[in-house]
């Protein structure tokens, strides 16, 4: 497929958007990559009880494998990854973040100890961090702003399928896997059957990796200063800029962070339990708690997302360009009770039924912060603002949120009461979210309407 060249002596709002099935041709891909950072991130929680038996850790530690080890990287490569964004070849950049996650995904397989597989997961949050601040700038780029959330909700259906393969068959597999106490493999000698699992999923990204250079690198649009030269990156001045223009727009930015954030908290925290609480709670094996959490978070993922897009895509074009901010907080107070309701319910059907329900109306999370973001952002700061918003609320939600589940667990509840500790932060945070998003939808319009003079 060829490759679209940035044109310099055009102005970026005069060349034409890529050809549909370019576009989409990207998107899709990026879907793909997308897919297999979250299966390699999430897999992990499938096998809490394998890792804590053979390595003697904590419900609190696995929160800290899971959560902090990952986040923290997570957050501060990306931060580098999203100035470099803004600056150079971001497919290039997309191989190299592939690679890397792929790699250490299969290092976790080679621990041995607790701290190995925390270096391991270390690395798989240092590659991960490279995807989003890339495809998102390149999707921005190569679709109208009408269509930019229906684009964006099919990027990340891939989270959604990732999260539902780690599930669906990452359950099946660990099974499978775990029918022998151990396993020989050349030049690795003997490795646990949860370490398996890891060499398994991870030795193929490397070669997926490669797909990357079958996409366009699109023209940048929406530029403050279409003429100004990328230049050689410097850290510290993508974010003094990306801080000013966040201060010129400070009413839209506070309300974003604290309601994304705050349901970041929530939602993404959830992510490391769900298994464990079924597990403990309806007492299901691997191959059962994948088939229904699969079964749950794709359906949930394509249907939520896809009509996220349509209902966003539609409220644009009536005039309405505060739709991510305002779709997304009724979402939240229609989810809040479900939510509630599939944590605290002892039966696993109602759980099944309320946890789909939940996924429906709250897994386009990442769609619409994200497509929030870009229609406000300029291009020269879009990865470092994806980035950025990863490395501030994303990592309290995604560190935080783990450990927080299992400490109201704990000390709250007595302990093994994951489920409870799931609904109590769902009944605090949500809510709040959801405030803080429908008192933002005022600052959202006006941030829109200025972004409508750039290039």
């Amino acid at each position: 497929m060829s490759t679209t060249i940035e044109s310099p002596e055009a102005t970026p709002s005069a060349v034409p958007y890529p050809p549909a099935g370019v576009a989409w041709y990207s998107t899709i891909l990026l879907a793909v990559l997308y897919w297999l950072s979250i299966l390699d991130r999430t897999i992990i929680s499938l096998m809490v009880d394998p890792i804590k038996n053979d390595i003697g850790i904590s419900d609190v530690q696995f929160g800290m494998l899971h959560g902090m080890a990952f986040a923290i990287t997570f957050s501060l490569f990306g931060l580098a990854a999203g100035m470099l964004a803004d600056r150079y070849n971001r497919r290039k950049i997309v191989f190299v973040a592939v690679a890397i996650w792929s790699i250490a995904t299969a290092a976790c397989g080679l621990a041995r100890e607790f701290w190995h597989l925390l270096l391991a997961r270390v690395g798989v949050g240092a590659g991960e961090s490279g995807l989003n601040p890339c495809a998102t700038s390149m999707i921005t780029d190569m679709f109208p702003p009408a269509r930019l959330t229906m684009a964006l909700a099919v990027y990340t259906l891939g989270a959604s399928a990732g999260s539902g393969c780690a599930f669906l068959f990452g359950g099946v597999l660990v099974d499978m896997v775990s029918k022998a106490d151990m396993y020989v493999m050349p030049l690795l000698g003997e490795v646990r059957p949860w370490q398996a699992v890891f060499l398994i999923i991870g030795a193929p990204g490397v070669l997926l990796a490669l797909l990357s250079f079958t996409m366009p690198e699109p023209v940048r649009r929406g530029r403050l200063s279409p003429s100004t030269p990328a230049g050689a990156p410097n850290l510290l001045q993508t974010y003094r800029n990306l801080w000013q223009f966040m201060r010129s727009r400070g009413r839209f930015f506070a309300h974003h962070y604290i309601g994304f954030g705050l349901a970041s908290l929530a939602i993404v925290g959830g992510t490391a339990w769900y298994p464990a609480h079924m597990s403990r709670e309806f007492g299901w094996s691997g191959t059962e708690i994948g088939l229904g959490l699969g079964f749950a978070m794709i359906t949930g993922g394509v249907v939520g997302k896809i009509s996220c897009g349509a209902v966003v895509k539609k409220l644009f074009e009536r005039g309405h360009t505060d739709a991510p901010f305002r779709w997304y907080a009724t979402a939240l107070l229609l989810g809040t009770p479900l939510g509630i309701l599939a944590m605290t319910s002892n039966s696993p059907w109602i759980f099944l039924a309320a946890f789909t329900l939940f996924q429906i109306m709250l897994i386009p999370l990442n769609v619409v912060y994200m497509a929030s973001l870009n229609l406000v952002t300029p291009n020269e700061l879009r990865g470092a603002g994806v980035a950025f918003f990863s490395a501030t609320m994303g990592l309290v939600a995604i560190s935080l949120g783990a450990i927080l589940i299992a400490a109201i667990s704990d000390y709250v509840f007595g302990g093994n009461a994951i489920g409870l500790g799931m609904a109590t932060v769902y009944a605090f945070s949500m809510p709040l979210a959801s405030l803080a998003l429908f008192r933002g939808c005022s600052a959202m319009r006006e941030a829109v309407k200025a972004a409508e003079a750039w290039a």
